[in-house]
């Protein structure tokens, strides 16, 4: 069972997000409380796995961070934010920030990055994070981004992830921003629009299904699609080549996913 607190000054804003939480995760402990109060909720003799945190301005976002770490440890923060957060404020976060969701976002988008946090990803609209170093033995979903369409099918890489992993290029991160997509949900519609399985998705990227499925619904809502092909033809639609030579060869590509 996940345990979730949130900090939210407005108390029927924070009535809103205890409703879209209680459907975004049924089973979970919610506390609720508000700036002033957060040290006297009872929830100390807990382990907290995510704690959302409203930001009623940029400048208090350093002091409210510690004063949630400090009184509740959590696994994880979410922020909300009236308006996107620049790389260099949010580089400057303690690790546990998880990312953040914008207050005018629609309840389904809230909910799936509650859902991806607690599976252990990150949500950073449009904000590239500081690189992580990639685990030796995990394929690196940037190889298969600049790979043509017949080698990733083929290669004995892909199917036994020994692959060196490669930096992502100019051109793939222009397609994130035409498709107002982060690079790892990018990554993820490459994946999925080379008809592979999610299962096979987590495990290219290193990630767990959970999370890859968190990713997914997200870029969903960004496409405003509802499933695979939609994306995948929504993206191609608008220009994006999705790791193949040409958009062209992506068109005649698309034509075949969603003939089968």
């Amino acid at each position: 069972m996940s345990v979730i607190v949130v900090v939210e000054p407005h108390t029927l804003l924070r009535l809103g997000l205890l409703q879209v939480l209680s459907a975004a995760s049924p089973d979970a402990l919610i506390y609720e409380t508000n700036y002033s109060q957060i040290s006297t909720v009872g929830c100390s003799d807990q382990a907290i796995d995510l704690v959302i945190l409203s930001l009623s301005s940029i400048e208090q976002m350093a002091q409210l961070v510690d004063t949630v770490n400090q009184s509740f440890v959590p696994r994880a923060i979410l922020l909300l934010a009236d308006s996107d957060l620049e790389a260099d404020v949010l580089h400057t976060c303690p690790p546990n920030v998880a990312g953040y969701v914008l207050k005018h976002s629609a309840p389904e988008v809230m909910q799936a990055a509650v859902k991806l946090v607690l599976a252990g990803g990150t949500c950073f609209p449009l904000v590239k994070r500081r690189a992580q170093p990639t685990p030796p033995a995990a394929e690196s979903a940037a190889s298969l981004l600049s790979a043509a369409p017949a080698q990733l099918e083929s290669s004995p890489a892909c199917a036994t992830g020994s692959r060196k992993s490669a930096k992502s290029t100019g051109a793939n991160l222009s397609e994130c921003e035409k498709l107002s997509l982060t690079p790892r949900q990018y990554e993820v519609l490459v994946l999925l629009a080379r008809g592979y399985p999610m299962k096979t998705v987590g495990r290219l990227l290193n990630i767990s299904v959970a999370t890859a499925k968190a990713h997914t619904e997200m870029l969903y809502q960004r496409l405003d699609v509802h499933n695979r092909n939609a994306a995948v033809y929504e993206a191609v639609s608008r220009g994006a080549t999705l790791g193949w030579p040409s958009i062209e060869a992506a068109r005649q590509s698309v034509g075949k996913l969603t003939a089968n």
